[in-house]
This record gives structure tokens, C-alpha cells and sequence, in this order.
């Protein structure tokens, strides 16, 4: 067993705040996006941690993997096969997020991918719905 120096760096892989939203472009845009959960820093021995978010208006969508591996470089999101969500609100200023607890929110609750997202059975299909259904709530917005 050995010692590895490591940090964590938050990448925005794609964001979906401005414009019309359909799931045609969402499923183009996943299937282009290079989605990386360990990188090698050049010329270390030091091991970064990538924290992927997709930016929804408001709401902020990261990625979690069930397994790291760092022998294998995986780079489009279809080789990660079953992955989970977390969902975050962020304010007005956008510098203060939210976690959102999927299983007790009503917003959420009621969603088929929401059962899901417990045992990291979360695919590019079910992605496509949550980001879409993100969109939809962010138009609905209304701060006081």
C-alpha cells in the first residue's frame, strides 16, 4: 500500500443556463462532453479529484462514479455505465449552494429516476430527464 498526494478540482463540464433547452440538444451535448473523474498531474505523483457539475439555471447537477480507477482513462460519460446525481440550489448571487435531499424533497420525490440514484443506476437517459426537468423548475423561479 502506498501514499498517494491528491486534490480536488470542480469542473463545470456543461452548462445549460441560457436559451431553449430539448432533450435532443441535451443528448448531443452528453454525448460530446469528455467527463474525467481522476487525472495524473503531469511530472507527480499527485492524483486530482474531479468534481463534474452541469450548471441548470439555479440548480447545479454533479456527477458521482461508484468506483474510482485510475488505470483506466475513461473520457465520455457512456463508459461509466450506472452513475449517481447530487442536486444542488444555488442563491441569487450564486456564490452559496443547497444541497437537495432528492428522496424528501417534493419537487423530486415523485420522480422515477430518484429511486435511481441511490445504487448509482443513474444512466445517460435518466440524466437527460433530470436536466430537462431541472430546466423546467428553474423557469418556474421566483424570489421575493
Amino acid at each position: 500500500m502506498s501514499l498517494v498526494k491528491g486534490k480536488q478540482e470542480f469542473r463545470t463540464i456543461l452548462d445549460f443556463s441560457e436559451g431553449k433547452l430539448s432533450k435532443n440538444k441535451v443528448k448531443n451535448a452528453l454525448r460530446k462532453v469528455e467527463v474525467r473523474e481522476l487525472v495524473r498531474l503531469e511530472n507527480s505523483n499527485t492524483l486530482c479529484l474531479v468534481e463534474n457539475d452541469i450548471r441548470v439555471g439555479m440548480y447545479q447537477i454533479r456527477l458521482s462514479f461508484s468506483s474510482f480507477d485510475s488505470t483506466h482513462t475513461r473520457s465520455k460519460l457512456r463508459e461509466y455505465g450506472g452513475f449517481r446525481v447530487n442536486i444542488y440550489e444555488r442563491n441569487r448571487k450564486g456564490n452559496t449552494i443547497q444541497y437537495i435531499n432528492l428522496s424528501r424533497d417534493k419537487r423530486f420525490h415523485h420522480q422515477k429516476w430518484a429511486k435511481l440514484n441511490h445504487d448509482y443506476a443513474i444512466r445517460i437517459k435518466n440524466l437527460v430527464d433530470i436536466i430537462v426537468y431541472v430546466s423546467r423548475l428553474n423557469q418556474l423561479k421566483m424570489f421575493l
